[in-house]
């Protein structure tokens, strides 16, 4: 499946405001009239439906104006003290829908999911799954989730979420910018809005891979800092969460990670050892006690490298 998708930033900035209302849909007139540079983009390319007609128009100042079919016209007309009776475009009468299921296809090709992958509906018209995909070196499973801002919405979702909690690591992206602020995901998931995985530059939408690896490795950097999957940290880093698993450390060893993670991954041992207080060399922190015989942590030489010239790092690709 080709990643190339054509969908306009603006068409795009349209259709999550429509989402994020409680009928995701708009009116001939208001689209043409307050929206004219992306109406036929959203139209020819199917992302709105027609769905009926609107039974009254915003008219001055007076409120609605109740519009009327008329046979002679085959058209419809609504009534004017100034003016008597006036014919209103077909276009503007129109009612128009968000059609989700082709903005969820636009998202598969946008994450690039196998077409072997079927969207799943987890609940109705707000959570969605789309399918797995590969970002890097992660297998990901991508879901898409809107109006969590409403209490029925939340709750649902929270309780779905737990029945999909086999299928990480995992990216929900939701169609608007407000995360509930209360909402605690399980590990090796997180939640983000979908613009901010898009690229800033350009007409049209294309997916920031330099926004999406953050997310995957937990590096704090920007927006995402705290919403990392692929690699998190108790509060005390005395565990360490990886790609699913999780890994005691001890006090010492724990000061090492910590180091490495608030130096951005990457830091000189003598820095590291410093923040252990201690002397020993690094392998040997990074050894624990196993029946009487020490052996090297799981961690070392797979989540912690040495680069050479004594700096170590985070390999958390």
């Amino acid at each position: 499946m080709t990643a190339a998708v054509s969908l306009s930033r603006s068409a795009l900035a349209l259709l999550l405001r429509l989402l994020n209302s409680p009928t995701p849909g708009i009116s001939g007139s208001v689209l043409h009239d307050d929206f004219p540079s992306v109406a036929a983009e959203l139209l020819q390319g199917g992302f709105l439906s027609p769905a009926g007609s609107m039974a009254s128009l915003p008219h001055d100042d007076t409120g609605f104006a109740e519009l009327t079919w008329c046979s002679e016209s085959r058209g419809f007309r609504y009534f004017s003290t100034g003016a008597g009776w006036i014919t209103v475009p077909t276009n503007q009468v129109k009612r128009y829908l968000v059609d989700t299921d082709k903005l969820l296809e636009w998202l598969r090709r946008l994450f690039d999911i196998e077409a072997r992958y079927q969207v799943t509906t987890l609940h109705d018209s707000v959570f969605w799954h789309l399918g797995i995909t590969r970002i890097g070196t992660y297998r990901v499973n991508l879901y898409f989730v809107r109006r969590l801002e409403l209490a029925d919405n939340l709750r649902s979702f929270v309780t779905v979420l737990k029945q999909e909690s086999g299928r990480t690591p995992a990216i929900i992206v939701s169609a608007s910018e407000r995360i509930p602020p209360v909402l605690e995901l399980p590990l090796d998931v997180a939640l983000v809005p979908l613009q901010q995985l898009l690229a800033r530059t350009g007409d049209h939408c294309s997916l920031d891979h330099a926004a999406v690896l953050p997310l995957l490795r937990g590096y704090p950097t920007g927006e995402v800092r705290d919403t990392g999957i692929g690699l998190r940290f108790s509060t005390d880093y005395r565990q360490v969460h990886w790609n699913g698993e999780t890994y005691k450390l001890t006090k010492k060893q724990a000061a090492v990670v910590e180091a490495l993670h608030r130096e951005g991954g990457r830091a000189h041992k003598d820095l590291l050892r410093a923040e252990a207080e201690t002397d020993e060399e690094l392998h040997r922190i990074m050894r624990n006690r196993v029946k009487g015989k020490y052996v090297q942590h799981p961690l070392w030489n797979r989540l912690i490298k040495s680069e050479g010239n004594g700096y170590y790092y985070l390999d958390a690709g």
